[in-house]
């Protein structure tokens, strides 16, 4: 006879086997994918424990289950990933966003006020997930999002859309600042590939769908902190700034990096909630 599957008995019996294949948050990940199935919160499943789920509810949420155990992330899985308390569409053509990267936004907008009117260029833009929150916040703000990869910038298009956001987002395929036209924002901001090559010898499974191009930073994680460092500088009013996310334990080489150039002073460096160096914003000398 065909055991009946309920919410609780398949939640449980996931849990265990996601536990078994090494998942971080077993539970909650089963419990997400399941609610993305039935279309229903994750507390209407606490209420719902013993209803019976039927044969095509089975088969899609085994098939997720199945991509989630081979360590495609949750958002990969979704097609969707919450930043800044927005909900950003996400593939593979760009970096899921990370928590620790709202702290580049909320320094920004600390920065700023609410009633601030920044023109603010975010480099590498991915999945438009920083420069569109800030625009968000920031009503009277205008932005330019910059990428080298033409898949990420649809990403990125459609979420200004889905956002409204159009008609105050610029974007632009570059590599760089190479096809940037010569203008002056108040903000540069960027999350730039920073892992070095030890890095990518040891990511989590999760990451490995992430395109390489937007972790890796060459052999010591700092190539593309000194091209922004370099080129950024005729791109940033006096008075300007520049804002960046940084890896664990390369703050020093960075700041290194931009008061090299004498065209920046060192501004102040930003911890994530976990105590790590996480930002770092530097000033454009008047």
């Amino acid at each position: 006879m065909n055991k009946i599957w309920t919410i609780g008995s398949i939640l449980q019996w996931t849990q265990q086997y996601f536990s078994r294949k090494g998942i971080d948050s077993p539970r909650l990940d089963a419990e997400i994918l399941l609610g993305h199935i039935l279309q229903k919160e994750r507390i209407y499943l606490y209420a719902h424990y013993d209803e019976p789920m039927n044969p095509e509810e089975l088969a899609q949420y085994r098939e997720i289950i199945q991509k989630r155990a081979n360590r495609m992330s949750v958002a990969h899985i979704l097609g969707k990933k919450a930043f800044m308390g927005l909900d950003f569409k996400v593939n593979t053509a760009v970096l899921i966003p990370r928590p620790e990267t709202e702290m580049l936004v909320e320094t920004v907008l600390e920065a700023e006020g609410r009633q601030g009117a920044p023109a603010v260029l975010d480099m590498g833009t991915g999945s438009g997930a920083i420069i569109l929150s800030l625009l968000h916040f920031l009503p009277k703000a205008v932005g330019t999002g910059v990428d080298i990869s033409s898949k990420a910038l649809h990403v990125a298009e459609e979420n200004g859309r889905l956002l409204q956001l159009s008609q105050r987002i610029t974007w632009i395929e570059s590599d760089l600042f190479a096809t940037v036209p010569v203008q002056t924002f108040d903000w540069i901001v960027s999350n730039p590939p920073y892992l070095t090559r030890q890095d990518m010898e040891r990511l989590q499974p999760e990451v490995q769908y992430d395109p390489q191009c937007a972790l890796y930073g060459g052999t010591d994680g700092l190539d593309v902190y000194r091209h922004i460092a370099a080129a950024s500088p005729s791109y940033v009013k006096d008075g300007g700034h520049c804002a960046v996310e940084i890896g664990a334990g390369q703050a020093d080489d960075v700041i290194a990096i931009f008061t090299a150039q004498s065209a920046y002073t060192y501004d102040k460096t930003v911890k994530d909630y976990s105590g790590i160096d996480r930002v770092l914003v530097f000033t454009r000398k008047e």
